[in-house]
């Protein structure tokens, strides 16, 4: 099943049982480091419409507030981050469609641009480009400090 129909089933799904980051386990559990963190979580918490799902958002999040290497087994080596890389994989994102119509739409719906670059990391961590997703993650880490 193309992962457009599933995104799309999903979003059906979250709307009709008016599901909000609020009820999202995951989420709740997070910790913020600094006041502009701490408004941001508040922001993503109330969002009545969000528009990924929780479990990609807590990730995205949890990789924000850690900034250390990770231990214990992992899926994939870390690796250092490199600038180049991450426009390119970004300029990728951008000629897809789908990817593209959804980075737009938080653009034109996301007033905060804390909240904006979070989810747009995290729209991004949904569709597999992840060296894009890191770069909006520095940028927003950046912006928190």
């Amino acid at each position: 099943m193309p992962r457009s129909v599933l995104h799309a089933c999903a979003t059906a799904l979250l709307l009709v049982t008016g599901n909000t980051y609020a009820e999202c386990r995951g989420l709740s559990d997070l910790q913020s480091s600094s006041a502009a963190a701490e408004e941001l979580s508040r922001l993503t918490k109330t969002d009545s419409s969000p528009p990924t799902d929780c479990g990609t958002l807590a990730s995205v999040w949890h990789s924000l507030m850690n900034t250390g290497r990770t231990g214990g087994r992992k899926l994939e080596e870390d690796r250092p981050y490199n600038a180049s890389e991450a426009q390119a994989n970004y300029a990728k994102a951008q000629s897809d469609p789908e990817v593209r119509q959804r980075l737009d739409q938080v653009g034109k719906e996301v007033s905060n641009g804390n909240l904006r670059l979070l989810y747009q990391a995290a729209i991004l961590d949904e569709e597999g480009y992840y060296s894009a997703r890191d770069m909006l993650v520095r940028q927003l880490r950046q912006q928190l400090k």
